[in-house]
C-alpha cells in the first residue's frame, strides 16, 4: 500500500489467526474518513477454539443466516490494501485489537472485554448468555469510552456477537475520529480469560434449540403471554419516579387476534385520549389505534394512522396550535412527522425529518431555543436497543442534525426512548428502556444534565421492574397527564 501524505495515521494489530468481518468493517469505514490513513498489522495469536467454530457452522445451517455476520473470520487476502509495509517509517496511532502486547509496548489504544484484553471473554459471556462489558482504554489504561451492548437472542451465538462487535465498532470508531471530552476513570481489572472448551460450546447448542423449541409450542397456546397496556389514576403528589406494584393498574382489554403496547395520552377538549400500537397477528404488522377515556374506562381502541410499513410508538404532541404525532417507522428508514387534519382520526403526513436511519422511539422536545429529538438507533449488524443516538434543529420540521458525539450511548439499561419527556425536580428527565435482561424488562428514569451541542449527558435516578399479576416483562413505556399514567406490560393476557 501506498502511505497517504496529510492524512493521521493509524495502526490496527490483529490476531492473523482470527480475522473477524467487524473489523474489516471498522478497517473499511476509517479508510472513508477523510483525515485517517488506517494501517492493519498482523500479530501472531491464538485461533478461535475448534468448538466455537463447529457452533458458528451448525447454526448457519440450523437458523439459515445468511453471510455477511459481524463474527465471520475471513482471510488476509480480505484486508491486503490495508497491510503495513515493512519499511514504514512510523506507526502513528496504535490500537491493539489482537490482544497480544507486541515486544512488551503498550498501545495508545486497547480494548477490554469484561475487563479482559482477550476476545474470548467475548465469547464466553455469550455462552453464558450475558453481555460482555466493552471498555476502550488508553495507554495509561484509562478509560476513553464503554459500552454496555444488548444482545438480543441469547440462544444463538452468531445473532449475539453481531450486536457485540457492532457495538464494538461503533465505539472503536467514535474513539478513533471524535475527539472526547470525558472524565478519564480508571480501567476496570483486568480478568484471567478461561479458555473456550467443547463441553460449554455443546451445552449452549442443546440449550438454544431446547429453547427456541418451547418458545414455538408456547405461541400455539391460547394463554400465550404477550404485551399488554395497564393504567391508573394519579394526584399531584404522586412519585415522578418511582412506580406501584403492577396490580395497581387496569388492563385494557385486548383479544387473541391482536395486542395493544407504546401507550402515549393527549388531553384536548377536556377528554383524554389515549394512542397506542395495534398489533394484527393476521397481517404481521402494528398501526396506530385510539381509544377515549369514559366512565368506564377507555373504550376499545380503533385504527386512525396506517401506513405499508409497520407503526409503533405513537409520540403525539402539541405545538403552535397543532397536534403532531411522530410515530415509529423503522422498516422505512425515515422518521416522520404528522399533523392532525382532525384530531384524533385523520392525520396527513407533513414530512420527513430525517432520512437513511433505523431509528426507533423518535421522541422529541424543546430546550434552550433547540428541538432535540432522541432515538434509539441501530447500525451494520447491531441492535437498537442498547444505542442512543440525538438530533437537534431549529424547528420541529428541521433541519435536523446530528449530534456530534452520536452514538450518545452504547448501554442496554437505559439507552432507547419509553415515553416522552417530562419536568421533574427543577429537571428535564426522560424514560428509558432497561434491557439488561432482555427486550423491555425495565425501565429506567434519566435526568438530563447536559444538553447542548457539544453534549449530552445523562445520569439514571432509579430502575423499576414490575413481576406481580402474571408480568414477566415491563414495563416497557411510560406516559402521563396530570391525572392518568399509562404503561405497558408482558406477562399472561387476563
Amino acid at each position: 500500500m501506498t502511505e497517504t501524505t496529510g492524512k493521521r495515521k493509524i495502526t490496527i494489530c490483529l490476531n492473523q489467526a482470527r480475522l473477524w468481518r467487524w473489523q474489516h468493517e471498522l478497517v473499511t469505514r476509517l479508510a472513508r474518513h477523510p483525515d485517517i490513513d488506517p494501517v492493519v498489522r498482523l500479530v501472531d495469536g491464538p485461533p478461535l477454539p475448534r468448538a466455537f467454530t463447529l457452533l458458528l457452522m451448525l447454526e448457519k445451517f440450523a437458523f439459515r443466516l445468511q453471510d455477511g455476520n459481524a463474527c465471520d473470520l475471513l482471510s488476509e487476502k480480505a484486508f491486503e490494501p490495508y497491510l503495513e509495509r515493512r519499511d514504514a517509517m512510523s506507526s502513528g496511532l496504535v490500537v491493539d485489537l489482537a490482544g497480544q502486547t507486541e515486544n512488551g509496548v503498550l498501545p495508545d489504544i486497547g480494548v477490554l472485554y469484561d475487563g479482559a484484553v482477550s476476545d474470548d471473554a467475548a465469547l464466553l459471556a455469550v455462552l453464558d448468555a450475558r453481555s460482555p462489558a466493552l471498555t476502550i482504554v488508553d495507554r495509561e489504561g484509562r478509560v476513553v469510552i464503554s459500552g454496555l451492548p444488548a444482545v438480543e437472542d441469547r440462544t444463538v451465538a452468531t445473532r449475539a456477537l453481531d450486536t457485540i462487535f457492532s457495538a464494538l465498532l461503533q465505539l472503536c470508531v467514535k474513539a478513533m475520529t471524535i475527539p472526547l471530552t470525558s472524565d478519564a476513570q480508571p480501567s476496570p481489572i483486568q480478568a484471567r480469560v478461561k479458555a473456550v472448551h467443547s463441553g460449554p460450546v455443546l451445552s449452549f447448542g442443546a440449550t438454544s434449540l431446547a429453547e427456541k423449541l418451547n418458545a414455538r409450542i408456547t405461541r400455539l397456546c391460547h394463554r400465550a403471554p404477550r404485551w399488554f397496556i395497564a393504567w391508573r389514576q394519579i394526584g399531584e403528589t404522586e412519585s415522578m419516579t418511582s412506580l406501584p406494584g403492577a396490580s395497581a393498574y387496569r388492563r385494557l382489554a385486548d383479544d387473541v387476534g391482536r395486542y395493544y403496547a407504546d401507550p402515549f395520552l393527549f388531553m384536548a377538549g377536556g377528554q383524554t385520549h389515549l394512542f397506542v400500537e395495534e398489533y394484527d397477528h393476521a397481517s404481521g404488522k402494528g398501526l396506530i389505534s385510539t381509544s377515549l377515556l369514559g366512565a368506564d374506562g377507555f373504550e376499545r381502541p380503533r385504527p386512525v394512522l396506517e401506513t405499508q410499513f409497520h407503526l409503533s410508538y405513537p409520540h403525539v404532541f402539541m405545538h403552535a396550535g397543532a397536534v403532531w404525532m411522530i410515530p415509529e417507522s423503522l422498516q422505512s428508514r425515515t422518521v416522520d412527522l404528522y399533523r392532525a387534519e382532525r384530531f384524533p382520526d385523520r392525520w396527513v403526513h407533513e414530512a420527513i425529518l430525517l432520512e437513511n436511519v433505523e431509528a426507533s422511539d423518535a421522541t422529541v422536545c424543546q430546550h434552550d431555543g433547540l428541538w432535540w429529538m432522541f432515538a434509539a438507533t441501530r447500525t451494520w449488524r447491531g441492535s437498537n436497543w442498547d444505542t442512543l443516538s440525538v438530533f437537534w434543529a431549529p424547528d420541529l420540521a428541521g433541519p435536523w442534525q446530528p449530534h456530534a458525539g452520536n452514538p450518545i450511548l452504547v448501554d442496554h439499561r437505559c439507552a432507547r426512548p419509553a415515553g416522552d419527556f417530562f419536568h421533574y425536580d427543577g429537571s428535564l428527565w426522560r424514560p428509558a428502556q432497561d434491557c439488561s435482561e432482555g427486550y423491555g424488562t425495565g425501565l429506567a428514569f434519566c435526568r438530563i444534565d447536559t444538553l447542548d451541542r457539544e453534549v449530552v449527558r445523562q445520569s439514571v435516578h432509579s430502575t423499576v421492574r414490575l413481576r406481580d399479576g402474571g408480568v414477566q416483562r415491563g414495563p416497557h413505556s411510560l406516559n402521563r397527564t396530570s391525572t392518568i399514567e399509562a404503561i405497558d406490560l408482558y406477562g399472561i393476557s387476563a
